[in-house]
């Protein structure tokens, strides 16, 4: 693959992982605050509503597969990596909020941005590989 075409999958990655962080947001903010969940119980479930909508978006969009094609092996890998993500979002999005004291919805715009990267990869070279 080539840089242009790497550039460019990166980008629609990009693209639905934003999509993703208002999802996630929306989820993590009227489950926090309507329902009264702990915000880090809030975001797993969150978390999970996000990823979801992000391989089916991924799928599609950014890798160009068809929803039939290794739907199952795909969505397991996706969210293998989706959940060593998710301890690394958990633990930023605490630390951010209850160390440095940052408003819990600040804190996971955050957080999002530490796992974008180890997201990409991890799809990209194992998730839609082969």
């Amino acid at each position: 693959m080539n840089k242009k075409n790497l550039s460019k999958e990166f980008l629609k990655y990009s693209v639905v992982g934003a999509s993703g962080i208002f999802v996630n947001l929306f989820y993590l903010y009227t489950l926090t605050e309507s329902l009264n969940i702990y915000y880090l119980v809030s975001e797993v479930f969150a978390f999970l509503i996000a990823t979801f909508s992000n391989f089916i978006f991924n799928k599609i969009w950014t890798f160009k597969e068809g929803m039939n094609y290794k739907f199952a092996k795909r969505g397991i890998k996706f969210f293998i990596i989706a959940g060593i993500a998710l301890v690394v979002n958990l633990f930023f999005l605490w630390f951010f909020t209850e160390i440095m004291g940052i408003y819990y919805i600040l804190s996971q715009i955050l957080s999002s941005g530490f796992t974008l990267v180890v997201n990409f990869i991890g799809n990209k070279f194992w998730t839609f590989s082969d």
